[in-house]
């Protein structure tokens, strides 16, 4: 079994952490690309199954923000009927098409095709003619990213002491913006009408955030989970119910103002967790963004897999919704100053007077 049972989790579709098969699965799927080998009538075996996690796991869905994607997945079910040979094959058009239908560009199968991580460390530091410029990449990975991510929260004081910060976020991937937060939150300026969110909570913390883990623990061992997302999953217990919270979002000003200057440079491969850094810092310290405006991967949010047994099919589903006060998802956030996101950053530092303006 890869998820607990009743008697250990009354909330439904928890991994168990300490499954081999999931383990298993977890291993094959990571390592899964659109021309490995499917087994159709496994999937088609597993299309009701897929159906209902749909309905019951899928935020807009169980929500009625979104109406069930009836079609596509009709659509799918007659494909497979057809006996696709490859995981590209089985699961690309469904991809697209229900991320299409569901107005939600986190949702992601694995096998369909999806860019590969550029490599490079998750953040790289350096200072040009009196200029801080910070690269962040992503904002998870694997344990060596996290310490990364961890060291670069804490040199905040040391960064700080810089009038003038670049912060690099084109491609940034994505992954927990409370790095971002924790770097930027004494000096953040009070802000009224931030955002806000409905999240599906059971305990009080994130439902989502016992899959992430899970899933981690399951491939990598409890060793591989990051302590921030240990910290905030709940523990199963047979009672649980899950809870709809909604809330709304003010910044508090921090206890260690800054007067600096600070440019933000974003693509449209800046996405999920990487515009909701660009928006933190933006909204809440004033800064300039730069570049392109972003992917528009961001109303969903606390993304987390589901996998269903029989195929190994592995889902990405969200489980929680943000408000930002106008649309973005597939539009992406605007820039206040378009630039050739190709612009080498010592020609963006040469600039950067001429880009942000007291």
């Amino acid at each position: 079994m890869i998820y607990l049972d009743a008697a250990r989790a009354g909330v439904p579709w928890l991994f168990d952490p300490a499954s081999e098969e999931l383990g298993a699965l977890a291993r094959e799927a990571d390592a899964r690309t659109g021309e490995t080998p499917c087994d159709a009538a496994a999937l088609a075996a597993d299309a009701p199954l897929l159906r209902t996690l749909m309905r019951e796991r899928h935020f807009g869905v169980a929500n009625g923000v979104v109406p069930f994607p009836s079609e596509v997945l009709d659509a799918w079910e007659d494909l497979l009927a057809r006996g696709p040979a490859t995981w590209g094959e089985a699961v690309t058009v469904l991809q697209s098409d229900l991320q299409a239908a569901l107005v939600d560009s986190h949702l992601r199968l694995r096998g369909a095709p999806y860019d590969d991580d550029p490599g490079g460390a998750a953040v790289e530091e350096l200072e040009l003619d009196g200029v801080l410029v910070v690269k962040v990449r992503r904002l998870i990975g694997d344990v060596a990213d996290e310490r990364a991510l961890v060291a670069w929260a804490d040199s905040a004081d040391r960064h700080f002491a810089h009038e003038r910060i670049v912060v690099d976020l084109r491609g940034n991937r994505g992954g927990n913006d409370g790095h971002t937060y924790r770097w930027a939150e004494r000096r953040l300026r009070a802000t009224s009408g931030f955002g806000g969110d409905v999240t599906w909570m059971v305990g009080g913390r994130p439902l989502g955030n016992w899959n992430q883990s899970a899933w981690r623990e399951a491939r990598d061992g409890a060793d591989a989970v990051p302590q921030s997302l240990r910290a905030g999953r709940h523990e199963p217990r047979p009672d649980d119910e899950l809870e709809t919270v909604e809330e709304r979002y003010e910044l508090e000003a921090g206890d260690r103002p800054w007067a600096g200057r600070m440019l933000v440079l974003t693509d449209r491969a800046t996405r999920s967790s990487g515009e909701s850094s660009t928006w933190l810092l933006a909204r809440g310290l004033g800064a300039t963004v730069a570049g392109e405006p972003t992917m528009g991967m961001i109303e969903y949010g606390n993304i987390v897999p589901y996998a269903l047994p029989r195929s190994g099919l592995v889902i990405n589903l969200p489980t929680k919704r943000n408000d930002f006060g106008f649309p973005v998802e597939r539009i992406g956030l605007p820039v206040d100053v378009p630039l050739d996101p190709g612009t080498p950053v010592e020609e963006i530092v040469a600039r950067f007077d001429g880009f942000v303006r007291r």
